[in-house]
């Protein structure tokens, strides 16, 4: 933006410049002030309507970029023409200021260059005459013209050209540095194609043609390398391409015979090749593609048969296979499921009559009854006779069913023992079977968690809960159930 802001700046000042010299008036031109969009393109308000591919997208980007640079350089243009005009006026000051503004947009504009230098050394060595100047930059010329050194040469008589466009002696030496140029040009150009290197004369015969435009042997010599560079290209990738096509890297080399189709369109050979490819390309897919769908990878068989449709392979057959692969997947698909729904009611079945089974053998189990081991020998037991000098107790042991107590012996202090519940005798243990069943429960509430039928995972997870307490992943996702739907 500031590039363009800065590019405003010059257009308003080259005009009102422009106006100051016919005028004949010396005062300083007064900055117009107005919209960047008058001047330049607002890319920002250019819709790109119904281009849709991107290769034509890139094509308009590149011609609206073209358009902006062509703008540019004709500003910059007429800003330096003012330039030059206020440098030929004496005003070195204002002509360098421009020529460097012209600088900070352009740094390659040689013009600029040296009339950005040649200001300075006006302005500030105000003795120096343009003259002498002039006549320093004929000599440079002529000592690098001397030493071979012609586009140097060249360029110090582009620089005295820019200060004096009359000058009829840079006039003459211009031309006769540019005819040396393009003869050497036009020499290595016709050095490489003695070595059959086209693109290479084509280069330096294009650099002489720039010099010598109307040279029609120039001419002629660039249509007929053009022609044989095309017919080496040609060769070249027709090589290549059936090299890929006896490797069976059958669209790797159609590929290369559509660049063919580009440098020479119409070669019939090319075409029957390509037609060829095509066949053979869409019957690769068509059978890969029935090698997945007898393996069961229906996706991967769509993708085959797809890609045959665009090798061109008859589509309606194409979809008709297409539809049964489609319908197959999602045979496979409900018939896994059911085999999944199955399985987890077989195990549930199982689960639940290994808890029923429990269950009625935990009722029918009679209760275990309390043994107490009496030492008779403590005194004031009622109906104990106390015997001087006995050393022990006889015990009294009360069994039962289910336990067996065996007899202690009383110390000679006469303290009793009393025999307790093993510790843990009244926690019920989970079966194997139940552990099972629980485990297909949440298995199955899982399932319809990730179908976003919570309620069905809920009380799945309830069962399984209730089959197996211990069950902490089934705890985890009634939990996350809950938060969902509250």
């Amino acid at each position: 933006m500031k590039k363009y802001i800065t590019l405003l700046f010059l257009f308003t000042c080259a005009a009102a410049t422009v106006w100051a010299a016919n005028t004949y008036n010396r005062e300083t031109p007064v900055r117009q002030h107005g919209k960047e969009a008058g001047m330049l393109l607002d890319l920002g308000k250019i819709s790109m309507g119904t281009l849709n591919d991107v290769e034509e997208r890139k094509q308009y980007l590149s011609t609206v970029q073209l358009e902006k640079q062509r703008i540019q350089n004709y500003t910059l243009r007429m800003v330096y023409d003012n330039a030059y005009t206020l440098y030929k006026q004496g005003d070195y000051q204002r002509a360098q200021e421009m020529a460097q503004t012209i600088l900070s947009i352009d740094p390659n504009f040689k013009q600029a260059q040296t009339l950005a230098k040649q200001a300075q050394n006006m302005g500030t060595y105000g003795t120096t005459s343009e003259a002498q100047v002039i006549e320093a930059k004929f000599q440079e010329a002529s000592r690098l013209y001397d030493s071979g050194r012609l586009v140097e040469a060249n360029d110090k008589v582009n620089e005295i050209l820019t200060l004096q466009p009359g000058n009829t002696k840079a006039q003459s030496w211009k031309r006769k540095i540019d005819y040396d140029i393009a003869k050497e040009y036009a020499r290595r150009g016709d050095e490489a194609e003695k070595n059959e290197d086209y693109q290479k004369a084509l280069d330096a015969w294009y650099n002489a043609l720039l010099m010598r435009k109307d040279d029609p042997k120039l001419v002629s010599k660039i249509a007929d390398a053009e022609n044989k560079l095309r017919k080496q290209q040609v060769e070249d990738y027709m090589k290549q391409a059936l090299d890929f096509y006896n490797k069976g890297q059958y669209v790797e080399s159609y590929a290369v015979f559509e660049r063919i189709t580009k440098i020479q369109p119409g070669d019939p050979r090319v075409q029957k090749y390509m037609s060829q490819l095509k066949n053979e390309i869409a019957a690769g897919y068509y059978t890969a593609g029935s090698r997945s769908y007898n393996s069961y990878k229906y996706d991967q068989a769509i993708s085959y048969w797809n890609n045959a449709k665009k090798w061109g392979a008859d589509s309606s057959a194409m979809d008709g296979l297409i539809k049964q692969a489609r319908n197959a997947k999602e045979e496979y698909l409900r018939l896994q499921q059911q085999a999944r729904l199955k399985q987890v009611q077989k195990a549930t079945a199982a689960a639940e009559a290994a808890a029923k089974a429990a269950e009625e053998a935990e009722e029918d189990k009679p209760e275990d009854i309390e043994t107490i081991t009496v030492d008779t020998s403590v005194p004031g037991m009622p109906g104990q006779t106390i015997i001087p000098g006995a050393s022990s107790s006889t015990t009294t042991t009360t069994t039962t069913t289910t336990t067996t107590t065996t007899t202690s012996s009383s110390t000679s202090s006469g303290v009793g023992n009393e025999t307790l519940p093993a510790i843990g005798s009244g926690v019920s243990r989970v079966s194997a079977e139940a552990r099972e069943a629980s485990r297909a429960k949440y298995i199955e509430g899982l399932d319809a968690y990730n179908q976003d039928d919570f309620e069905r995972a809920r009380q799945a997870w309830i069962v399984a809960k209730q089959l197996d307490p211990g069950n902490s992943d089934a705890d985890l996702g009634l939990r996350k159930v809950d938060e969902l739907l509250k």
